[in-house]
This record gives C-alpha cells, structure tokens and sequence, in this order.
C-alpha cells in the first residue's frame, strides 16, 4: 500500500453538494409544477442547472489545481470567470431564446446557492 496523500483523489465534498441542491430543486420545481404550470417547473429546473453545472466545473478546477502547485491563483481567477461568463449565458439561453420564465429559474437558482452553502459546511 503506498502511504503518499498525493495518490488519493481530492475530496473536495461536490457530491454533497450536488446533493443537496438536487434535493432543494427537485422541490422548487414540483412547487412550481403544482402551483404554476409544467413550463414554470422546467424554468426551475434550468435555474437549478445552472447552479450545478458551476458546482461541477468549480470542482473539476479545484482538482487541476491541486495536481498542478504554483497556479491555483490563476486556476481560481479562470474559474470565477468562466462562472461568471457559464451563468450569464445559461441565463441568456434560459430567458432569451428558450422563453421560460424567469421567476422560477431566478428562485431556484437561489435556493441552490443555499443548497451549495448547506453542502459546503
């Protein structure tokens, strides 16, 4: 058995936290499924989207740089702007040319920001 800390993948706790915000936006979107309509649930859905694809590639840059030492400034300002330019565009996509309504995708992608402060701690 090798020892080094370095072999093991990094536990950077994504997976709670996509858990968590697929628990919270499953919820949104039957709440809006119910009380709305199926279009306004599927708003929620892309809302919640939105937040995880950011989980999940945040998580993929934190991996890259923990192998690479030396660049996790430069890998960390790359990240926050391809959040940054990955949600305005999701959201653009979302609003503009998918015409969902934007109420549902705006709470459910705050109430998955909650999940990914729920998950983080």
């Amino acid at each position: 058995m090798n020892s080094d800390k370095t072999s093991k993948p990094l536990d950077t706790g994504a997976s709670k936290i996509l858990a968590v915000q697929a628990i919270l936006i499953t919820g949104i979107a039957w709440f809006f499924y119910f009380y709305q309509n199926e279009l306004a649930a599927q708003s929620a859905l892309f809302g919640g989207f939105i937040v995880m694809f950011n989980v999940w590639i945040t998580n993929r840059r934190i991996r890259s740089a923990a192998e690479k030492p030396g660049t996790e400034v430069r890998i960390f300002y790359l990240v926050a702007m391809q959040r940054f330019i990955f949600t305005l565009s999701f959201f653009i996509i979302g609003m503009g040319l998918l015409n969902l309504p934007p109420v549902p995708m705006l709470v459910a992608f705050a109430v998955a920001h909650l999940g990914y402060l729920t998950g983080h701690s």
